[in-house]
C-alpha cells in the first residue's frame, strides 16, 4: 500500500521518503556507531547526530510528571498555605494569548 503525501523535492529532484522492498539483506549498527550492511557500506553519525539521538531517548523515557513539584503542592494546599496571585496568573494568560495570535495571522 502507498500513502501519498511523502514525497519531497530538493532541487528539482522528487526524493520518497518510504521504505524500498528489496531483496537486500539488513542492516545492523557497528561498534563505532556506524551503520554497517553486508554490502560494506557504512553510515556514520556525527557525535551531534548521537547527542540528539541520546537527547530524543531520555525526554521518551522521562515521566511527564514532576513529582516533587506535585507533591510540595499538594502539602501545600493541604496546609493551607498554597496561594495564587490572580493578576500574575492573568497577565501569563494574556502574554500567551498574544504569542499565540502572532502566529494565526
Amino acid at each position: 500500500m502507498e500513502i501519498p503525501g511523502n514525497d519531497f523535492k530538493v532541487k528539482g529532484k522528487i526524493i520518497q521518503d518510504r521504505p524500498k522492498v528489496t531483496g537486500e539483506k539488513s542492516s545492523k549498527i557497528g561498534p563505532s556507531g556506524a551503520k554497517e550492511t553486508q554490502a560494506g557500506e557504512n553510515i556514520a553519525l556525527s557525535s551531534q547526530a548521537k547527542d540528539i539521538l541520546k537527547s530524543h531517548e531520555a525526554v521518551k523515557s522521562s515521566s511527564d510528571i514532576r513529582v516533587d513539584k506535585v507533591d510540595r503542592i499538594k502539602s501545600a494546599i493541604a496546609d493551607g498555605s498554597f496561594y495564587v496571585d490572580s493578576h500574575e496568573l492573568a497577565e501569563k494568560i494574556l502574554k500567551d494569548v498574544i504569542t499565540e495570535s502572532k502566529f494565526l495571522d
